[in-house]
């Protein structure tokens, strides 16, 4: 197999919330270590010591790295045909992340009435709290938003994991090419997101986002949850948008992320990016009872042979299946439930 270069390989090691000694191993495209190896790791791994991560020669390449790989859970994101080429009878295949978006082609009273009634209610009380919005295109409004509202919220949010587009290109790339919306409290700037317009393709992306200072006081007063009426509110009102993006998260259903944005009149989907060309697969190597637990209590999404999306469940003789861990969304054409104990 011809692998391109830029793949790489993470471990990591730890105790898992069962107390056992277990190991993790990631392998593939660079995308993959910013968001799937540390869900995986922190969903499976209570306690983490030995994490590392290499990128990967060309030679031996990713068929006999993954033939290979040495833990009790791992996981491989590779382009399409790579993944179809390499997936093993226990591997669990699924996409590699998702995208959720709002139709906002129709009429403002439709696009609205998208919203979840508990979504609908908290919309009117905010409105009834002091909450409104603007959109700006000052460069001095996009300096202050990203310095002092953007970067603070990403830290406090992810600590030495923030991750974020560099100001200089965010300023060109994505404000340049679209729109800041600055959300107010009783005539206060207290938050704010800078969105990406596609014009080609008629598209809103809702690409960052930030409370002022970070700040938790903000943000439970409902100011974040505000921004996302914002965007669909002005995006309803624009005969140039058809639809608004809300960007995308890993595959997995406990994605706090997923859930949250479910309440938005969402639909789920693959996106038409790099993520929609990688898949992944997830090869208990061992099926521990910590790796039994870490795959009942994430189920993944995948494909089906139509290419619409399917939430996958396991479930076991001592684990039952979590139909707590909802799933229903437009987008989401079925469920399967697969025995761990026919693996």
């Amino acid at each position: 197999m011809n692998d391109k270069p830029g793949h790489f390989i993470r471990e990591n090691s730890g105790t898992t919330e069962l107390g056992e000694s277990a190991r993790t191993v990631y392998l593939g495209v660079s995308e993959g270590l910013t968001y799937i190896a540390p869900f995986v790791e922190d969903r499976f791994l209570t306690k983490q010591s030995g994490e590392r991560t290499v990128p990967v020669d060309d030679s031996p390449g990713l068929a006999e790295l993954w033939s290979s790989v040495d833990a009790d859970l791992a996981v491989l994101v590779a382009p399409v045909e790579v993944v179809d080429a390499l997936v093993g009878p226990r591997d669990i295949r699924a996409v590699s992340r998702i995208h959720q978006v709002v139709d906002t082609s129709g009429s403002y009273e439709h696009v609205m009435s998208q919203l979840s009634r508990r979504e609908g209610r908290r919309r009117r009380n905010a409105e009834r709290d002091g909450f409104t919005y603007d959109v700006s295109n000052k460069d001095e409004h996009f300096f202050e938003f990203y310095r002092t509202m953007h970067m603070p919220t990403m830290q406090v949010r992810y600590a030495d994991r923030a991750r974020s587009v560099e100001e200089e290109k965010a300023f060109r790339t994505l404000f340049h090419e679209g729109v800041l919306f600055r959300v107010h409290k009783s005539g206060e700037w207290v938050a704010g997101s800078v969105c990406q317009i596609d014009r080609e393709r008629r598209t809103l992306n809702a690409r960052l986002i930030g409370i002022k200072a970070g700040s938790e006081e903000y943000r439970s007063a409902g100011a974040q949850t505000y921004i996302y009426y914002a965007n669909l509110d002005w995006a309803a009102g624009e005969d140039s948008i058809d639809i608004v993006d809300f960007q995308g998260c890993e595959p997995f259903l406990t994605k706090g992320t997923f859930q949250y944005k479910k309440r938005f009149g969402t639909t789920a989907m693959i996106p038409d990016n790099i993520f929609g060309r990688l898949r992944m697969l997830i090869r208990p190597n061992s099926l521990t009872p910590s790796v039994r637990r870490f795959l009942v209590n994430n189920p993944v999404l995948a494909e089906n042979s139509s290419g619409g999306l399917v939430a996958k469940y396991f479930f076991d003789q001592d684990n039952a299946l979590r139909s707590d861990i909802l799933h229903n969304s437009p987008g989401i054409t079925e469920a399967v439930s697969i025995d761990l104990d026919a693996l």
